[in-house]
């Protein structure tokens, strides 16, 4: 008969097999308990997320709407509105009749509603080198018959040339709805003087606008301008 042999076993193979099967069972519970644990963790994340969500859309929302109750008015040809209205100031404003897009407008701001700002702008073609350097420049005007020193506050590249926006200066209301009310159309007219050659920035020196429904869209800015 042939002796069957006899298979030596290591003591310590039985430990170390025993080792990695405990090793493998906590490693397959860990990894159980972290996957709840995170895809719980991402559930609440995602839960937050979506509440954020919800309350900034709402909140959007209601600003929307509040900015649409408050622009109630569309620009109309040769006729004062109340409109550019944002979160600290609004304008009442009429456009151009010599140069449609440069309007003349009134600008209040929110917490001084008793006094506004008068401003206008000028496009114009001449493409001078220097003309953003035209920048804080103080420019010679006739405004209604009278002469008037206006700012330039800046310019900057505008569709095909360049656009100047121009401050006329602040006013309370009831003097800007006096001086506005005056002659119809209101002209102003941009002049050389010994500080400006204004005619080598601006092509166009003359614009015009009409002031029919001036004071009551002074009146409305001043009223929204309250509620900002």
């Amino acid at each position: 008969m042939q002796r069957e042999k006899v298979r030596e076993v290591n003591p310590h193979q039985k430990s170390e097999s025993a080792l990695v099967g405990e090793w493998s069972r906590f490693k397959k519970k860990s990894l159980s308990r972290l996957s709840k644990n995170t895809i719980l963790h991402e559930y609440k994340i995602m839960r937050l997320f979506r509440v954020f969500t919800f309350i900034l859309l709402i909140g959007l929302t209601v600003s929307s709407q509040s900015s649409a109750e408050l622009v109630a008015e569309e620009s109309g040809d040769e006729k004062w509105v109340v409109n550019f209205i944002t979160e600290n100031s609004v304008h009442a404003m009429v456009n151009g009749q010599v140069t449609h897009g440069d309007g003349l407008h009134v600008r209040l701001v929110k917490g001084h509603c008793d006094k506004g700002n008068l401003l206008t702008f000028v496009y114009t073609y001449s493409n001078h080198p220097e003309i953003e350097q035209l920048k804080g420049s103080y420019v010679t005007t006739k405004f209604n018959g009278g002469e008037v020193i206006v700012k330039v506050l800046y310019t900057s590249p505008f569709i095909l040339g360049h656009r100047a926006i121009i401050d006329m200066g602040w006013g309370g209301i009831d003097e800007l709805k006096e001086i506005l009310s005056g002659e119809n159309p209101l002209v102003i007219e941009y002049v050389v003087s010994d500080e400006v050659k204004i005619t080598d920035y601006f092509d166009i020196l003359q614009n015009s606008w009409s002031n029919d429904g001036v004071s009551d869209a002074l009146d409305r800015a001043a009223e929204i301008c309250g509620k900002l």
